[in-house]
């Protein structure tokens, strides 16, 4: 996922580590489905996108990495259990990539905080096993990359139900946080925070046509809609 962040948000000093598993964590409107999105595979790679239901609007434009993602809708807790389960046998082959949209609704089914490790165990379980059919890539990182998405409340984050647990699974965790409107700007400010290594900061500004500045330190970077590292605004319905 390191890669895949550089990609979108510009390239961080030093260089970020390996990522295989990442958590997007975010109030509403913060742009953690776009992020998702556009941490798709480059070719010929390709992956899975789960979501509890069909996503109501895709980036504009889409690229050549979000055609690379097959999209799933399991609508329950069990149905993304059995799904995730019988992953190894995708065909043509294991996933190189693993994103899920919206954990926090299969969470809100998880009876108690041993459930819901068992579900973040499952997840961890299946891109693990994709590794395995599909080898490290030259660089010796794993073959799989999981990436998921946790809608978090506005007024209280950490009043989140089996956030604890999902933080023991998932300690790389990229937090996204909308800050106060410029104009007709909405910005996001972004935190890497992983063990043992200090946080990584960046902001990001969009604008009312979907243009995107990415700051980190005093570097800023122009992303114009159509482009592959473009990210739709926070504000689209789809990223409720």
């Amino acid at each position: 996922m390191a890669e895949a962040l550089s990609r979108i948000l510009g390239p961080a000093r030093p260089p970020l580590p390996p990522l295989p598993t990442l958590l997007l964590a975010g109030p509403a409107r913060s742009g953690r489905s776009a992020l998702l999105l556009r941490c798709g595979p480059a070719p010929p790679a390709r992956g899975v996108l789960l979501a509890p239901r069909p996503l109501e609007r895709l980036p504009p434009g889409g690229g050549a990495r979000v055609q690379r993602l097959h999209f799933l809708y399991p609508p329950t807790l069990g149905d993304l259990c059995r799904l995730l389960a019988s992953l190894h046998e995708a065909q043509p082959g294991p996933p190189a990539l693993l994103l899920l949209d919206g954990l926090e609704e299969y969470l809100a089914a998880c009876p108690s905080a041993r459930a819901a490790a068992r579900l973040c165990a499952l997840l961890l379980d299946a891109a693990s096993y994709c590794s395995r059919r599909l080898g490290p890539d030259p660089a010796g990182i794993p073959g799989c990359r999981l990436l998921v998405s946790l809608k978090l409340p506005a007024e209280d984050p950490e009043a989140l139900e089996h956030l604890p647990v999902v933080r023991r699974y998932f300690p790389a965790c990229c937090r996204l946080c909308p800050e106060a409107p410029a104009g007709t700007a909405q910005r996001v400010s972004v935190c890497l925070s992983r063990p043992g290594a200090p946080d990584r900061k960046w902001r990001v500004e969009f604008g009312p046509e979907g243009e995107m500045e990415v700051f980190s330190g005093t570097e800023a970077q122009t992303m114009l809609p159509g482009s592959d590292s473009w990210i739709p605004p926070p504000v689209q319905p789809w990223d409720s």
